[in-house]
């Protein structure tokens, strides 16, 4: 059973239907947002809501829930009380990061003391980190994934001209605006040859303006299908992610199948799979100064990001489905069964 928010807005294509016969939709209310009446309406939503979980969860054995979310005010302290069982939290977001909102906070305080005695899965390694919290990386790649896309990275030629992508939101945290910004300061240069844009968000129309300034070829395809992502790593030299805080975004994992060499934000838990000019590159500060410095500095270092895109294709044999399953069966289901 999978409880989830239905929305009235049409799925995009990075969406996929669930195509298991034995996987059942349960919507809930979705609820939430930036205004002060948004987030109202987590509370107001909260009793149906509740009401739906309750039920549903009476029927499994297992509950597995994906923290932070706006749900998780309720849900967190709903699955402490109900002992009867067993719980499996996973943490989505950069364990160890300051500045978030109070109410992922919460959840993340919560998930810290153990409170549902559960195990919590999450991005990275950290020190003094207590038995039930277990570090696991998000797959993302399946095994004949994989083989296919390291045989496209392994024959990636970087001696032409490159082409470089970014994949996620358009927005402001995700850093394409600098990308843009520090592809103008640099004007026209023979060593790019495109840059194609995956994904969409509320920056996109100042995107789009920015980038007809830009003397160069920006696509903006919006978001796409995992086949037709696969084909924009497959011809990509570089994926350029200045994000601003992040967990670990699986987008470097399957770049990295293909080859694609990472350049991104010097971020934990980022910089424990990514080490800097080994197997990618790290922007200290993801500055429009420091994103020119690297684009320029792409133009003579050919052969190291040659060996750069082989090290990214056995990095990336971390992230398949087949060794997070196993993973499941060893730290949380051996105890379990």
């Amino acid at each position: 059973y999978h409880i989830a928010p239905i929305h009235d807005n049409k799925p995009n294509r990075a969406t996929a239907a669930y195509k298991a016969d034995n996987i059942i939709y349960v919507p809930i209310k979705p609820s939430g947002g930036k205004t002060l009446i948004n987030k109202i309406a987590i509370i107001t939503a909260m009793f149906t809501n509740l009401k739906i979980i309750i039920h549903t969860i009476q029927k499994v054995e297992w509950v597995h829930f994906r923290a932070p979310a706006n749900i998780g005010i309720y849900v967190l302290p709903l699955l402490s009380i109900i002992k009867s069982k067993k719980k499996w939290v996973k943490y989505a977001g950069n364990w160890m990061k300051k500045d978030i909102p109070l109410s992922y906070s919460l959840q993340r305080w919560w998930l810290k003391k153990n409170i549902l005695k559960s195990f919590v899965t999450i991005n990275g390694q950290w020190s003094n980190q207590k038995r039930h919290l277990l570090s696991f990386a998000n797959p993302c790649l399946t095994q004949s994934e994989l083989l296919n896309a390291n045989k496209i990275g392994i024959a990636k030629q970087f001696s032409g001209k490159l082409k470089i992508c970014f994949v996620g939101r358009l927005d402001e945290n995700k850093g394409i605006e600098k990308i843009l910004l520090s592809l103008l300061n640099i004007g026209l240069t023979k060593h790019i040859e495109e840059i194609n844009i995956v994904g969409d968000g509320p920056g996109r129309d100042k995107c789009v303006s920015l980038s007809k300034k830009i003397l160069l070829s920006i696509v903006f395809h919006g978001w796409l299908s995992r086949s037709e992502l696969n084909k924009i790593y497959a011809k990509s030299h570089v994926i350029l992610l200045p994000t601003n805080s992040e967990g670990f975004p699986k987008v470097i994992a399957e770049a990295c199948a293909f080859g694609c060499v990472p350049i991104v934000t010097n971020l934990p838990p980022i910089n424990q799979v990514i080490t800097n000019n080994l197997n990618g590159i790290l922007f200290n500060i993801p500055s429009v100064q420091e994103i020119t410095r690297i684009i320029m500095f792409l133009k003579s270092n050919r052969e190291k990001l040659k060996k750069m895109s082989l090290l990214c294709l056995d990095k990336a044999k971390e992230f398949t489905y087949s060794k997070y399953l196993s993973s499941i069966n060893k730290k949380i289901l051996k105890d379990n069964r």
